[in-house]
């Protein structure tokens, strides 16, 4: 008996783990037997992956090429933007070859360089001529004055879809990061003009905003024309014909075009204005500057009259130098409120404009393929400006 209760003992102690004497497994109550090591815990769901970078394919920021009186090129990204394009300036009839070998520069002479949009400011000698020439030579959509449309459609076969005519207001959905706003603007006048938009062209100015790595926006306006004054603050006014008949049509004044722009896009001002014509610019800076708080200004509508009895040509390099001292009443202003002018000295010069502002950038290849120098002025010899002393009016 002593030694049965051993037995006995022995099998309490080890807690009946295994039945004595037998062979079927048991288990005390109150104990749970732990779960198979494969399902120990429940197993935690991994991290989320990172979010994708919404600007990653940003641009850093943008190449701007100035080519001759208006001619903008603007590589933003993988997109790039013209301007007018007249690289004749002469005769009624586009130049096939003038353009061949100004296309092939803007997108040879920079790696990643493009013509995706083209745009018109108004139609001119010294804007337009050589438009229909862009848009065979591309094929990419171009934007414009109605009257240039029709011309580009009815008379050089371009089909109707690539052009779209502007009223002002239009939005240019370059991609995810540029947009591009038409803001209806108004032709040069003279000293002793006044225009409400019933005289010369339909005249169109772009405004530019583009996100770019950083975060920041950029923006910048360019003018291919434009008075001042009351002429900026007077609506618009224009007569077209429908059915035959007139139809007059008044529109917002360009200021007031210009801040319906801003505010579609968010912005209540922008920092870059590239702004014409090649007289009375003091007349717009003073309503332009301070209205939209600028801080750059890039003049152009450069060189579009030769001088020294020299015919216009790219090859011949800038006929006369851009001078300050050429309007002083505009030096003064700008001094006054501390807005650099940044002009070019020859063809084909560029600029990069990011969140440092606009800095000067070699564009060699760009300029070898018109024998320019990589710098300065040249081959031609330059001459003082035919308009100097007619830049300004008296009461400018």
């Amino acid at each position: 008996m002593n030694r049965t209760f051993a037995l006995t003992g022995v099998c309490a102690a080890v807690v009946l783990l295994a039945a004595c004497g037998g062979g079927s497994k048991q288990t005390s109550v109150g104990l749970v037997a732990p779960p198979p090591p494969s399902s120990q815990q429940p197993s935690t769901p991994p991290p989320p992956p990172p979010a994708a970078d919404p600007l990653a394919n940003a641009p850093a920021d943008v190449r701007m090429t100035w080519f001759g009186i208006t001619n903008w090129h603007y590589q933003i990204g993988g997109k790039g933007v013209m301007l007018d394009g007249e690289v004749v300036n002469s005769g009624r009839t586009a130049n096939a070859a003038a353009v061949t070998k100004a296309l092939t520069a803007l997108t040879d002479g920079v790696a990643g360089n493009s013509v995706d949009v083209v745009l018109l400011g108004h139609v001119h000698p010294d804007h337009s001529v050589q438009l229909p020439e862009w848009a065979k030579q591309t094929g990419k959509r171009v934007y414009a004055p109605p009257a240039a449309c029709a011309t580009l459609v009815g008379s050089n076969g371009i089909p109707a879809d690539q052009c779209v005519g502007l009223k002002g207001g239009e939005v240019i959905d370059l991609d995810a990061f540029t947009q591009i706003r038409a803001v209806r603007w108004v032709h040069s006048v003279d000293c002793d003009e006044f225009s409400n938009g019933t005289g010369g062209p339909e005249t169109f100015g772009f405004l530019f905003t583009t996100k770019i790595k950083t975060g920041e926006t950029l923006s910048w306006f360019v003018s291919d024309s434009g008075a001042g004054g009351p002429d900026l603050t007077a609506p618009r006014v224009v007569t077209t014909v429908e059915n035959g008949q007139n139809v007059t049509t008044t529109y917002g004044s360009p200021l007031q075009n210009l801040k319906d722009a801003l505010k579609s896009a968010g912005l209540k001002s922008f920092d870059v204005w590239q702004g014409g014509p090649e007289s009375r610019m003091v007349y717009q800076a003073r309503t332009v500057i301070p209205e939209f708080e600028v801080k750059t200004f890039m003049p152009h509508h450069l060189n579009s009259r030769a001088a020294g009895g020299q015919a216009f040509s790219l090859t011949y390099g800038m006929h006369y130098a851009y001078n300050e001292d050429d309007q002083p009443k505009l030096k003064e202003f700008l001094k006054t409120v501390e807005v650099p002018q940044i002009y070019p000295t020859n063809y084909f010069d560029a600029w990069t404009y990011g969140r440092d502002g606009v800095k000067v950038v070699a564009n060699d290849k760009m300029k070898a393929a018109y024998g320019l120098p990589a710098t300065g002025p040249g081959p031609g010899q330059q001459f003082p400006n035919p308009r100097a002393g007619s830049l300004e009016c008296k009461y400018d």
